[in-house]
């Protein structure tokens, strides 16, 4: 088969990828933003964490890195999702854990059992606490 206007072909092709891939953004920005500052936590990424921190967490996430800084770290069975969302706040829950090891001596720190607090800052949603 000849194909008489690769143009054509090209342009329907990039048409639909865009499509496709506005149909999965959106997603569950909230619970997102936490399972990333997680995953910069343990990856010892300070940046990115500060990055998925409200301004008013960044000390608290900086002392949170410290403690990990030293250990390593890995996410056990991390998800989370969004529980509740009223306007630029958002109230978030997770499943697992932070697994950090030692000298050969594993502990786990599980993310079950909190309610994270997360708001809207500069038109992104940032970790801003936990109940």
């Amino acid at each position: 088969m000849k194909i008489k206007n690769p143009t054509l072909l090209l342009t329907l092709i990039a048409l639909l990828i865009f499509g496709l891939s506005a149909c999965t953004g959106g997603g569950d920005a909230p619970a997102e933003t936490v399972e990333l500052y997680h995953k910069a936590l343990v990856e010892k990424d300070q940046d990115h964490l500060i990055n998925y921190s409200c301004a008013d967490w960044e000390s608290q996430a900086l002392l949170e890195f410290d403690s990990f800084v030293s250990v390593e770290t890995e996410l056990v069975s991390v998800s989370c999702e969004t529980v509740s969302e009223d306007g630029n706040s958002a109230r978030v829950t997770c499943e697992g854990a932070i697994s950090a090891s030692y000298q050969g001596e594993a502990r786990e720190f599980p993310l079950t059992g909190r309610t994270f607090l997360v708001v809207e800052e500069n038109g992104e949603w940032r970790l801003c606490g936990y109940e």
